[in-house]
């Protein structure tokens, strides 16, 4: 009888001490700090689980809002969607107004809406740079209105990422001062007025900048503190050839993907470069391009269409000694065409870069194109150790190109073909 009562008390402490609410007990700033990881909508949410709760997501130093969250389930009605846009536009009106007026750690704004009127952006980015938040997002597809950044963002002083995706909307603000900025991402803007160069110059910490789907009126972009520049599907948005001038002594890292034909990209002072990735479609054939202001890469990646290289083949052909030296490559990835056919422009690379150690061959049949001297050209590479070659397995074109490398590959050490899908 004894041993049932023991176990009787032991069981209903044991269930009470399991009951016992935790995570109310926790200090405000750990909560807040929790409620952070939600969306701003959940932890306001949160304000019905108890008393507790009630105005603790006033203190979370993230707002994170997405418009998709504010739509009705299966909703396709134009009407039913302006009513969730006036209720998205409430809510955050209200989030505002009533949280504390903390400094602000983390700012995310997704809107994506047709039909969305974005006017009250303005006045919530205001507000939001006013904060001096850390990290800002920024994110609005919308046909109905113009969008406009206020100068406030771009003088945030303790801002260190900023990210725009804007619909293709100006930016130009006047002045540019972000003493903390590292992190720039930059999408679907229209640049005017040499805004590049105003957002390089007036982030004097920026480390990385993206780039991509923006139209340009101006290029330029300097920098001595930039470590990883990346460029892609970027457009002109003038009629006539417009430079690009890239002047970064810093840079480590660059990457360029599909800039259209009306760029002329030119690379100046980039010393430390240790890696290079550049993919084009299109090249202007009347200017040496780029390769000059990249012969100190260590590691450089060059993928073309058929197109792209036999305007590069074209230019090189018209100055022929106007070829670079690449004296610190030792890692050369190189193709996008079919080399058993034309490879004249990897011959020039093993030519003209004395310290190369491993070459990949990037195999793609394509188009007829008149067929290069391969024998002759591979002769070139004798102080390769590790020679690759990647190709789809059904092609069999490709079978020249290896039985090439196996004949006359016989100094180097090691020999990798690769097969891709």
């Amino acid at each position: 009888m004894y041993n049932r009562f023991w176990t009787k008390c032991t069981t209903a402490k044991r269930q009470k001490k399991e009951n016992v609410d935790r995570m109310s007990n926790l200090p405000d700033s750990i909560l807040a700090h929790i409620l952070s990881f939600l969306t701003t909508k959940e932890a306001l949410q949160t304000s019905l689980l108890a008393k507790r709760y009630q105005n603790l997501w006033a203190f979370v130093p993230v707002v994170d809002l997405d418009f998709d969250d504010f739509l009705l389930s299966g909703e396709e009605v134009e009407e039913g969607s302006c009513k969730q846009e006036e209720k998205f536009v409430k809510f955050i009106n209200g989030v505002f107004e009533h949280r504390e007026p903390l400094t602000l750690e983390s700012f995310n704004l997704v809107w994506d809406g047709d039909n969305s009127d974005p006017t009250p952006t303005t006045a919530w980015l205001d507000t939001v740079a006013k904060l001096k938040p850390k990290f800002l997002s920024v994110d609005i597809s919308t046909e109905k209105d113009k969008i406009e950044v206020p100068d406030s963002v771009f003088t945030s002083e303790l801002l260190q990422q900023l990210v725009l995706e804007l619909s293709f909307e100006t930016i130009s603000p006047r002045s540019v001062k972000l003493p903390c900025l590292k992190r720039l991402i930059l999408k679907y803007i229209y640049f005017e007025d040499e805004i590049l160069e105003k957002l390089s110059s007036g982030s004097p910490a920026i480390e990385e900048m993206v780039i991509h789907d923006c139209i340009w009126n101006s290029g330029c972009i300097s920098s001595g503190t930039l470590k990883h520049l990346v460029l892609k599907d970027c457009q002109d948005g003038t009629i006539s050839f417009l430079d690009i001038l890239i002047c970064i002594p810093s840079l480590e890292f660059l990457e360029v993907y599909s800039c259209l034909v009306m760029w002329k990209i030119k690379f100046k002072d980039m010393t430390p470069l240790v890696g290079a990735q550049i993919h084009f479609e299109k090249l202007s054939d009347e200017e040496p391009l780029f390769l000059t202001g990249l012969t100190n890469v260590k590691s450089f990646e060059l993928v073309l269409s058929v197109s792209a290289m036999m305007a590069m083949k074209n230019l090189l052909e018209k100055k022929a000694t106007n070829f670079p030296t690449f004296d610190n490559l030792r890692s050369l990835k190189i193709g996008g065409w079919s080399i058993t056919r034309d490879f004249d422009l990897v011959a020039r690379f093993l030519l003209h870069a004395p310290n190369l150690k491993k070459l990949t061959l990037l195999h793609n049949e394509e188009l007829e194109i008149s067929k290069g001297n391969i024998e002759m050209s591979l002769q070139l590479g004798d102080n390769l150790d590790i020679v690759e070659i990647i190709y789809k397995k059904d092609d069999i074109s490709a079978s020249e190109l290896v039985k090439s490398v196996e004949t006359h590959f016989k100094i180097i050490r090691e020999a990798n073909i690769i097969y891709s899908e």
